[in-house]
């Protein structure tokens, strides 16, 4: 199966949209850019622009997902400043909620670990403000390479121990911890791909 072309449910066109409480930078990015990272447009320059090499981008996805692949992407571009500006390092964070899901964590020992680190300080003080028995928990950790002109789309599975235990998320925050050494970073449309979870 080509995970890339499967639906993607943090696409604009398909209901989600950014969270501007958990987004960074936005001082610098009109509402429009932010939304416009949620897109599948890779023309140079159309992205989420941040003017450092690390940041995070809080979607709500189209509907509760069971995650089990994220894609990046970055405008294949032959200017190596261009490249130097694609996120490197990045983790992807799911925020836990729900009964059924808050038993299934607890009830999975190796997963608790993976929340005993946390995203932004911001971030993770904007959602305690909606439910303090709430929490992120980290998906994946990976790092994105610019510099092969025919892998551009780079696709990457969660924990195996995240998908096995059935959990579901609707919120995600994709953290930018590195990018390839410029100045500012810029971010094409992450793709996150899973089944549907009717509630």
């Amino acid at each position: 199966m080509d995970i890339v072309t499967t639906f993607d449910f943090a696409l604009l066109d398909a209901g989600a949209y950014h969270l501007p409480a958990i987004t960074s930078g936005r001082e610098f990015s009109p509402h429009g850019l932010l939304d416009q990272a949620l897109t599948l447009i890779l023309d140079n320059g159309s992205c989420w622009l941040l003017p450092h090499a690390t940041g995070h981008l809080g979607i709500r996805l189209a509907s509760p997902t069971a995650i089990t692949h994220f894609s990046i992407e970055h405008a294949a571009m032959p200017m190596m400043s261009h490249r130097r500006e694609a996120p490197c390092s990045m983790i992807l964070w799911g925020f836990l909620q729900g009964v059924s899901n808050i038993e299934r964590f607890h009830g999975s020992p190796q997963l608790q670990g993976l929340s005993y680190s946390q995203p932004a300080a911001e971030v993770t003080k904007a959602c305690k403000e909606v439910s303090l028995h709430r929490f992120f928990m980290e998906l994946a950790h990976v790092s994105y390479g610019p510099f092969d002109e025919a892998n551009n789309q780079q696709t990457f599975p969660v924990y195996p121990n995240v998908h096995a235990a059935g959990l579901d998320f609707g919120i995600v925050v994709l953290e930018i911890r590195s990018n390839w050494g410029a100045d500012s970073t810029c971010l094409y449309g992450p793709r996150v791909h899973g089944v549907r979870v009717e509630l």
